[in-house]
């Protein structure tokens, strides 16, 4: 299976090198092309087919290209390609192995995620079914990483739940094998080790673990390193890469990495078919990850008004919503009701904790431009007393010292100027969503900062490659210190064993389930199991049926659902009345009183395993008897209800 993954994957890019004509990004570009290709495809038909007829397309147009353009030059592109495909095809086992160390598809979003994509393979068009609430889509969720991987695993033949692992895996080999490509073709190395670098927790923890204030263990804890400023999560990428969720911004990862490069690029080449290229690469990252699109439009519009293309700064939503249109007209998103004013915001020694980062480019200016930028640290004090603004005196005379340089029209100031913007914009402003009081902040800070970490990792390592000597050596102290976190993980994370499985479902053998999972996974339509002790209740077991089959719940996963679709004011009740409905079918001791309550949510499948014997009365179970039965080991009984 891993086997046909890897061969599908390099197909693709091999399709794509007539298409991009650049080696290094043509696999992922290639992907972003023929998922696209097949996502208007499944607006009409089932992700299966879709597949097939999106590949064939794709597949006619490389060859086209090729035919008519590129047969004499291709053979020097395809060793390129080779060369990097096995950079590649190296970071990609490194991870595979890495998941081998714990495959289990639990923890964390990873129920939500394998019930995405799984809700998107079973599809029979898109916006994908919403196997948490059945009769309901996804139409309120960027899901396109999701057909992504659904491609991948339909044309390779690979088990979702392995696909899922693999998925992964190709993610975190695209993001190394372009970074270092990158660093190595522009010899610049700082990229890699900022990039991957942990935040200064871990430093932090060592050092107060020497006074017995806390366990050094938590040196190495995900969620000590990703907690740092209160009430929000601060993950980086490194963190992000090995939680091993497949959740958009890990996904959206690989994207803006690529989104840089191509950048950086048309700096170096000015050509329109770049900036044409990035454009629709911004209208894929807003169906992959939302949150991406805003900053790196911005990002490009900025640059674009340097260097005087004004032509092309409306051309930026033309380019990359049109061509998105049947996912901007049903998408129904009511998770998000605008933005508001903070009511928190960032202490000074949790912001350098979290965003370290940020350090190079306010040592750059106060070596530098100090004449400046002291005054300005200085005046801005007061201010950030008045205004309880901590951090102002570190990004004031960063904004105003890189702003500055902006007419210079150098790749780097872009980025730290864009960094900047957003650290400043996220102490004034949150997205208004389900979290509100002392989360407010939650998912704006948790999802800017991982761009900008993103931002200043290629920003910096390019102004370190040409700047002092004094300036690298502060970095690469720095550097040091950062590594603590990504040293100690591994370290510790290699110590819990080797399972030497890649099925995220085995997990499921200690309920005695898997076997029954396995089996639904060919069925299509709706099905009963344990909603949860509360209308509410996320990242919990409740919900694995839907989730690792693909198969409608009438009711799971609750408190995502309650989420999702906060702002619409039906949805609590709605939620509410399935949670009681599911609990009385399965607890009363009459069959004929709930046959109209299965009837209602059109039920084809009653599923009584571990959790349903566990929370319903024997006796109330019993009445199902009466149904037919599809399946039966003595763990799990599933029954068929038309």
């Amino acid at each position: 299976m891993v086997i046909l993954w890897i061969l599908t994957l390099f197909t693709v890019g091999l399709i794509s090198l007539p298409i991009f004509r650049k080696y290094h990004v043509s696999c992922l570009l290639g992907l972003v092309l023929v998922t696209y290709i097949t996502w208007i495809v499944s607006n009409l038909i089932d992700l299966k087919d879709s597949v097939f007829y999106g590949f064939l397309i794709y597949t006619f147009i490389g060859v086209f290209v090729w035919f008519f353009t590129l047969r004499k030059d291709f053979k020097k592109l395809l060793l390129k390609y080779i060369r990097f495909y096995l950079i590649f095809l190296f970071f990609f086992i490194v991870y595979v192995l890495y998941v081998m160390l714990d495959p289990n598809i639990f923890g964390g979003e990873k129920m939500t995620e394998i019930a995405i994509l799984n809700g998107v393979l079973k599809s029979d068009k898109m916006p994908p079914i919403d196997v948490n609430l059945a009769g309901f889509r996804f139409d309120f969720y960027y899901y396109m990483g999701y057909v992504l991987v659904g491609f991948l695993t339909v044309l390779s033949n690979v088990d979702p739940s392995i696909a899922f692992n693999l998925a992964l895996a190709t993610f975190f080999a695209f993001v190394l094998s372009l970074i270092v490509d990158f660093s190595k073709r522009n010899n610049n190395y700082y990229l890699p080790l900022l990039l991957l670098s942990g935040n200064l927790m871990s430093f932090v923890v060592l050092i107060e673990s020497l006074f017995g204030f806390k366990d050094f263990k938590l040196a190495f804890d995900f969620w000590t390193v990703t907690r740092v400023i209160p009430n929000t999560i601060n993950e980086f990428p490194f963190a992000t890469l090995t939680f091993r969720d497949l959740h958009p911004h890990f996904m959206g990862l690989a994207f803006q990495v690529l989104f840089l490069i191509l950048l950086y690029e048309w700096f170096k080449e000015r050509r329109n078919s770049i900036l044409l290229t990035l454009m629709f690469l911004l209208g894929f990252m807003y169906t992959v990850n939302t949150w991406d699109f805003f900053t790196y439009s911005f990002l490009l519009a900025i640059v674009l008004l340097f260097y005087k293309k004004y032509k092309f700064i409306p051309l930026i939503p033309v380019v990359s919503l049109i061509p998105f249109l049947p996912f901007h007209l049903s998408l129904k998103s009511t998770a998000v009701n605008g933005i508001s004013i903070v009511t928190q915001r960032t202490s000074i020694q949790d912001f350098l904790i979290a965003q370290p980062l940020i350090l190079i480019p306010l040592a750059y200016s106060v070596i530098n431009e100090r004449k400046l930028a002291v005054p300005l640290i200085l005046a801005s004090i007061p201010i950030a007393i008045a205004f309880n603004f901590q951090i102002l005196p570190i990004l004031a005379p960063i904004l105003i010292v890189f702003t500055l340089k902006l007419r210079n029209r150098r790749f780097e100031d872009f980025l730290i100027v864009t960094a900047t913007l957003i650290f400043i914009a996220v102490e004034i402003l949150c997205v208004n969503d389900a979290y509100s009081g002392k989360l407010e902040r939650l998912n704006t800070v948790f999802k800017t900062y991982v761009q900008a970490w993103v931002l200043l990792s290629f920003g910096n390592s390019i102004l370190l490659k040409n700047d002092t000597r004094f300036l690298r050596l502060f970095a690469i102290v720095l550097i040091v210190l950062l590594w603590i976190y990504p040293v100690g993980y591994i370290a510790t994370k290699a110590s819990h064993g080797f399972t030497g499985s890649l099925d995220g479902m085995e997990f499921t053998k200690v309920y005695g389930e898997y076997n029954a999972l396995k089996f639904l996974q060919k069925f299509k339509g709706v099905v009963l199991e344990y909603p949860g002790k509360n209308p509410f209740e996320s990242y919990t077991y409740s919900g694995r049926v839907s989730a690792f089959t693909g198969l409608s719940s009438v009711i799971c996963n609750g408190g995502h659902e309650l989420f999702w679709r906060y702002f619409n004011k039906t949805t609590t009740k709605i939620l509410l009345e399935r949670w009681n409905d599911v609990n009385k079918i399965y607890s009363s001791r009459d069959l004929n009183s709930v046959k109209d309550l299965l009837k209602k949510y059109n039920v084809n499948y009653i599923y009584v395993g571990y959790l349903e014997r566990k929370n319903y009365n024997s006796t109330s179970l019993k009445k199902f008897e009466k149904l037919k039965k599809i399946y039966d080991d003595g763990n799990v009984v599933v029954y068929t209800f038309n």
